[in-house]
């Protein structure tokens, strides 16, 4: 384990200590593949850690190489992988973060 410190904008900065679970990053300014996410220099990184106290810290970054721009930095303390989904909600990219973690993201019909 070790010991982490997020940025978040407009709210305290996140430190804590634990463990990385899972990542998943687009790519700016490549058409091939998957990654694209369809915007010329700017990209999202996702980022879900466990505590050792237990609870689950989701992170986004919206990166961006436009001089006009700045990254922009969110987060949140969830306690339950429900509030781990309603954070990165159900897109692509989230999609892959779940699938590296192996959080299963599916409803149940009967």
């Amino acid at each position: 384990m070790e010991t982490f410190t997020l940025d978040i904008d407009n709210a305290p900065n996140v430190r804590f200590t634990g463990e990385r679970v899972a990542n998943a990053a687009s790519f700016d300014n490549q058409s091939i593949g998957s990654s694209y996410n369809g915007q010329t220099g700017r990209w999202t990184e996702l980022s879900l850690y466990k505590t050792k106290g237990g609870k689950f810290i989701c992170h986004q970054v919206g990166r961006t190489r436009r001089q006009d721009e700045r990254d922009r930095f969110s987060g949140k303390v969830s306690e339950t992988l429900e509030e781990v989904k309603e954070f990165f909600g159900h897109r692509w990219l989230s999609k892959e973060l779940y699938a590296e973690a192996s959080i299963d993201d599916v409803v149940e019909v009967e």
